[in-house]
């Protein structure tokens, strides 16, 4: 289980489909785009964005400290109360976490060990006002420091480990959009909270669940 902040006081439970995505395509592939009015049973990867801490040459999720690995990587829940659904759960916090958007290229500067990435996430999916939950990840790429120096180096060695490219910030949004689509807007749950500076909590349980798959088994 990968946990992270509240994504928003809203949210919306996509049922997966239970035949594999289709496979990324390199980096160097086409770009894809998504109609407007794309289905909920999405087919391709989803995109989306987050930051991790680096942790002895690991990369380490910001809040739980759950440890990132090449590939692709399925969600467990190790809540003590268990559920036999698989992550992500509207009343449990399991899953692994992303934001629709990416964040301000400075969000990661003037710390040691903060690097910020872009994800491919399918399966089961919660979507929340800002971001969202998966049931399974895979890294596309890390966004290097904006200033070169010791920490850059760092974040160079760390995608080489894990297998995918270190760019540029301005660049994330652009080459992560070649592996997957992003969640369309319409499909994202209102914010709801009135009070935007009010300190984050612990996400509220879905109130819509999507229309299922037909095609599913």
């Amino acid at each position: 289980m990968t946990s992270s902040r509240t994504l928003g006081n809203t949210s919306c439970v996509i049922p997966p489909r239970r035949d594999p995505p289709r496979r990324l395509v390199p980096l160097d592939g086409p770009s894809r785009t998504v109609a407007g009015n794309a289905a909920p049973d999405l087919i391709n990867p989803v995109v989306g964005f987050r930051q991790w801490r680096v942790t002895g040459g690991e990369l380490r999720s910001m809040f739980t400290g759950d440890r990132w690995k090449p590939g692709r990587m399925r969600a467990a829940c190790h809540a003590d109360r268990a559920h036999d659904e698989p992550p992500p759960v509207s009343d449990c916090t399991c899953g692994f976490y992303a934001r629709y958007t990416p964040a301000p290229r400075t969000a990661s500067a003037g710390t040691p060990d903060l690097v910020a990435g872009a994800v491919a996430l399918w399966g089961r999916l919660e979507l929340h006002a800002h971001g969202m939950r998966a049931e399974h990840a895979s890294i596309i790429a890390l966004a290097l420091p904006l200033t070169p120096g010791p920490k850059r180096r760092r974040v160079r060695e760390l995608a080489e480990a894990l297998g995918v490219p270190a760019v540029p910030a301005r660049r994330l949004k652009g080459i992560a959009l070649r592996q997957g689509a992003p969640i369309p807007r319409q499909m994202r749950p209102p914010d709801l909270e009135p009070n935007k500076r009010k300190a984050p909590g612990e996400p509220d349980p879905a109130r819509w669940h999507a229309v299922p798959d037909r095609g599913r088994s």
